[in-house]
C-alpha cells in the first residue's frame, strides 16, 4: 500500500508556480487588490476572473477561486483556460478525478483548436507554458483514474514537444511502475537525479521501484535522501509519504517496530492525513497484533483529520477503511458488522492510481475477507439458541448459503491471484500493496490443489531469503493439508510451528493454534477415541487460543473448556438457572470440571415475578471476571440471554500490551 507519491496540494501549487507559474496569475493578496481596484457595480472582465481565480487558489482559497473561474466559464465557454484552471482545481484540491479528467480533455480540445500548428511542435512563450500545463494535468488525471498507457502516451508526447522537464522522471517511473516495467522505470529515475529532476518525487519512486526489486537497503536510503530533500524546503511539503514508503520496507523486514515507529511518526506530521496509507499501515499492524481498539483508533483519527480538509472526496480510501473495519469487526466478534463493512468494500469502487494498490488487490482481498466473514457467521449461527422450530430451520438454510457463498468467493479470489496477481507472486508474505492479512490467508490457501500448492510455496521459499516469511509458507501448507483430510501431516508441521517464537505476530499464532486443534480433534475422530492425554492437551491449546483471541475460537467452530458453576439460589429460582445452563450451547461450550475458565450461573428475585439472572465467565486463574450479562427474565427470555452471553464470552476485551519504539532510523542524523 505504499504511497507511490502524491505530491501536497502546495507543492503542486509551488510547482505550478515555478515551472509553469506564469498563466497561473499573480501572487497571493493580488485578488483582493484587483477587487478593490474594480469601479463599485463594474463587472469583472474574463481576463479578471481568471487572474482572480487562480491567484485565489494559490493563496488558500479555492473554493472563492473555483466560483471565479466558474464565471469565467460562463462568460467564455470556449476559451480554454477557465477549463484548465478547474481542471487543477478538482484535481489537486478535491480529488474529484473524473471531473478533473473532463475539464482537462475539454482544455486540451479547445486549445488546441487554437493553436492548431501545437499538435505537431511544441509552442513558444505564454502557449508553451499553457501547453506543458496541459500535459501535466492530463497525465497526472489519467494516472489517478488509473489510465496508466494514455498517461505513459501523454508524457511520451511531452518528451516529443518540449524534452526535459524535472517533474517528468518522476512522473514516468511512477506510470512505468504501475506498468510493471520496473528496470525501465529505475534507469528513469536514476537517470532524472543526474539531470537535476525534482529530487523529492524522483528519489521517492527510486525507493520505490527498489523495494519493489528486492533491493530494500538501497530503497530505504532512496527514502532517507527523499526526507533530507524536503526538509530542506519546508514550505512546500512534508515527509509523511516518505516515511510511509520507509515503513513498509522495515515491514518486509520483519523489522515490526522500526515499521511502527515510522508510520506513527508519519501521521504525526502535517501531510499525515493526506492520504491513508500511514493510518491503514499502521491498522493493519495493530491487527496482527491483536491491538484491535488501538487500530479502530488510528482510523477513527484519520477520518477526524480528513474531514478538515473540507473539499476533499473520499474515494482515495473508502473501499480501504470498509475492509480494514470490516477485518477488525470480524475478529472481535461482531461478526454482523464485518460481513457488512466487508460487502461494501467489495462493492465499492474508488481510483488506485496514486498509490500502489489496484483494483486487483482490493479485489482479491475483500473476497478473502468476505468469504472468512460469511464462515464466521455460519459458526456463529451453530451456537445461536431459539425456542423456535422456525428460526431453527431458518438458520440451517443460512449456514449452507453462507457456506456456499464462502465457496464461490474463495474461487474468485483464487482466480484473481492466478490470473491477474502473477499467479500469487505478488502475494509474497507482507507485501503491503497486497491488501491481504497475511496470517488468516491460509484459509484460501487450503482450496488449492495441493501438488499445485506446494510446488508453488517451495518455490517462494526458494526465492524469499527472508526466513520469518517461511513460517507463513508452512503455515498455508498445512491448513492445506488439514482442508484435505492428510491430519497426520497437517499435525506434525503445525506442531513445529506452535514452538517458534512469534514476537507481535499473535494473530499468527492464533492462526496456527486454531489450525493445530482442528488437525488433532479431526485426526482423532477418525479413530473415535480421546485418551486424557489428548483431552488435557486440547483443553490446553483451547484455553491458550481463548486467552490470546477470543473469537476465534467461536469462528473455528471449537468449544471452549469451561467448568459451570449454579450459585446457590432460592428454590423457585433452582429451575430456571438450570434451563439456563442447560441451554449454554454445547456446540461452544465444552463442560469438564478441570477446565481454566468457568460459567457462574446465580439468581435473585426480580421484579414482576421475573428472576435477575447473572451470567459469569471466570477466569479461575487469577479471579478476572472476562464476561458479564445480566437480566430480569423469566423463561421465555432465556434465549436472548444466552445468545448475549456467548456474544459477550467471544469479544474482545483489551488489547495486547504495546512494545517501547525505537528511534525512527530514517530520521537518524536528520535536523
Amino acid at each position: 500500500m505504499v504511497i507511490r507519491f502524491t505530491l501536497r496540494a502546495a507543492l503542486l501549487r509551488a510547482f505550478l508556480l515555478l515551472v509553469l507559474g506564469s498563466t497561473i496569475g499573480p501572487g497571493p493578496g493580488t485578488a483582493q487588490s484587483l477587487d478593490s481596484s474594480r469601479l463599485p457595480g463594474a463587472e469583472a472582465t474574463l481576463e479578471e476572473l481568471l487572474i482572480e481565480g487562480n491567484a485565489l487558489i494559490q493563496s488558500g482559497r479555492p473554493i472563492d477561486g473555483r466560483a471565479k473561474l466558474q464565471q469565467a466559464l460562463q462568460i467564455a465557454p470556449k476559451d480554454f483556460r477557465p477549463h484548465m484552471g478547474l481542471a487543477e482545481y478538482y484535481l489537486i484540491h478535491v480529488s474529484h478525478f473524473k471531473l478533473a479528467y473532463r475539464y482537462v480533455n475539454t482544455a486540451m480540445r479547445l486549445f488546441l483548436e487554437k493553436n492548431p500548428e501545437l499538435k505537431t511542435k511544441g509552442g513558444e512563450g505564454l502557449e508553451r507554458i499553457d501547453h506543458i500545463r496541459l500535459l501535466y494535468l492530463l497525465s497526472e488525471a489519467q494516472l489517478n483514474l488509473d489510465k496508466y498507457e494514455d498517461s505513459l502516451a501523454t508524457l511520451d508526447r511531452y518528451n516529443e514537444l518540449y524534452g526535459w522537464g524535472s517533474w517528468v522522471p518522476g512522473a514516468r517511473a511512477w506510470v512505468l511502475m504501475k506498468l510493471k516495467r520496473f528496470d525501465e522505470g529505475i534507469a528513469v529515475s536514476q537517470s532524472g537525479l543526474l539531470q537535476g529532476a525534482d529530487p523529492q518525487r524522483t528519489w521517492n519512486i527510486l525507493g520505490i521501484l527498489f523495494s519493489v526489486k528486492g533491493n530494500r537497503q538501497q530503497s530505504l536510503l532512496a527514502f532517507r535522501s527523499a526526507i533530507e530533500e524536503a526538509l530542506k524546503y519546508r514550505a512546500y511539503g512534508g515527509i509523511a509519504t516518505f516515511l510511509n514508503n520507509g515503513g513498509e520496507v522495515y515491514r518486509e523486514m520483519f523489522q515490526d517496530k522500526n515499521a511502527e515507529a515510522a508510520w506513527a511518526a508519519a501521521v504525526r506530521q502535517p501531510d499525515g492525513c493526506e492520504h491513508v496509507l500511514p493510518s491503514l499501515n499502521l491498522t493493519h499492524l495493530y491487527i496482527d497484533q491483536l491491538r484491535f481498539f488501538q487500530a479502530e483508533r488510528v482510523l477513527a483519527d484519520f477520518e477526524a483529520c480528513f474531514a478538515q480538509q473540507t473539499l476533499r472526496k473520499d474515494t482515495e480510501h473508502r473501499s480501504l477503511l470498509a475492509l480494514a473495519r470490516g477485518k477488525i469487526a470480524m475478529l472481535t466478534n461482531e461478526i454482523d458488522k464485518g460481513v457488512e463493512l466487508s460487502r461494501q468494500a467489495h462493492e465499492e469502487q474508488q481510483w488506485f492510481g496514486k498509490i500502489g494498490t489496484n483494483q486487483n488487490d482490493v479485489d482479491f482481498a475483500s473476497s478473502v475477507t468476505l468469504a472468512q466473514a460469511m464462515e464466521a457467521k455460519a459458526a456463529a449461527l451453530n451456537d445461536e439458541v431459539s425456542y423456535s422450530l422456525s428460526r431453527t430451520l431458518q438458520n440451517a438454510g443460512m449456514k449452507r448459503w453462507l457456506r456456499l457463498r464462502a465457496w464461490w468467493l474463495y474461487r474468485k479470489a483464487r482466480n484473481i491471484g492466478l490470473e491477474e496477481l502473477e499467479d500469487l507472486e505478488d502475494l509474497f508474505i507482507r507485501h503491503t500493496d497486497a491488501m491481504v492479512q497475511y496470517p488468516t490467508l491460509g484459509s484460501l490457501m487450503a482450496t488449492y490443489n495441493q501438488t499445485s500448492l506446494k510446488a508453488r510455496l517451495d518455490r517462494m521459499k526458494r526465492t524469499d531469503d527472508r526466513k520469518p516469511a517461511h513460517v507463513y509458507y508452512d503455515l498455508y501448507m498445512a491448513q492445506n493439508y488439514l482442508y484435505n483430510g492428510d491430519y497426520d501431516e497437517a499435525e506434525e508441521l503445525l506442531r513445529k510451528l506452535v514452538k517458534l517464537p512469534a514476537e507481535n505476530q499473535r494473530l499468527l499464532k492464533a492462526e496456527m493454534l486454531a489450525s493445530l486443534i482442528r488437525a488433532i480433534e479431526e485426526g482423532q475422530s477418525l479413530l473415535s477415541y480421546f485418551g486424557e492425554k489428548e483431552q488435557k492437551e486440547l483443553r490446553r491449546l483451547k484455553e491458550q487460543l481463548f486467552a490470546l483471541l477470543p473469537s476465534r475460537v467461536r469462528s473455528a467452530d471449537l468449544q471452549l473448556p469451561v467448568a459451570i458453576q449454579i450459585a446457590p439460589s432460592k428454590e423457585s429460582q433452582k429451575d430456571l438457572l438450570e434451563d439456563v445452563v442447560d441451554l449454554l450451547p454445547d456446540e461452544r461450550f465444552g463442560k469438564t470440571a478441570e477446565a481454566r475458565y468457568r460459567i457462574l450461573v446465580s439468581g435473585q428475585s426480580g421484579v414482576e415475578g421475573k428472576t435477575q439472572v447473572s451470567l459469569q465467565l471466570l477466569d479461575s486463574s487469577n479471579g478476572r471476571q472476562i464476561a458479564l450479562v445480566q437480566e430480569a427474565i423469566n423463561e421465555e427470555g432465556i434465549p436472548d440471554l444466552v445468545n448475549a452471553f456467548i456474544t459477550k464470552a467471544f469479544s474482545h476485551k483489551n488489547d495486547a500490551p504495546a512494545a517501547p519504539l525505537p528511534p525512527v532510523p530514517l530520521l537518524r542524523g536528520i535536523s
